[in-house]
């Protein structure tokens, strides 16, 4: 989602919107950014618990932050793809083939934003 999100921006652009269209592309976007950010929480948590000794974090902790975080990502990815199938629904045939072009792309090239 990470990679999608960065493909936002120049999407939209390259999309040329209807202004029908716009409010559609607007809440995917929210949603992917939603899925990104849940994408990031793994990564700071376990980052977090490296730092532990094994003292003051109990494994059920450890454990039970993995399938919250699981859970949060998976439950923002299926919004985004429901987000998505109502924008596409609103996409014309171009605007179709140039978002699944531009979507396998990011996953393939993705963009550094570092």
């Amino acid at each position: 989602m990470i990679a999608i999100e960065n493909e936002l921006p120049s999407l939209r652009i390259e999309l040329d919107l209807t202004e029908t269209q716009k409010p559609l592309f607007d809440v995917f976007e929210r949603e992917v950014r939603h899925a990104a950010d849940a994408g990031r929480l793994r990564p700071s948590h376990q980052e977090a618990f490296r730092i532990d000794d094994g003292s003051s974090i109990p494994a059920e902790t450890v454990f039970g932050t993995i399938a919250d975080d699981d859970a949060q990502r998976a439950d923002a990815a299926s919004r985004s793809l429901q987000t998505m199938k109502k924008l596409f629904l609103a996409l014309s045939p171009e605007q179709k083939k140039q978002f699944d072009q531009r979507i396998i792309q990011a996953l393939r090239e993705p963009r550094n934003t570092s």
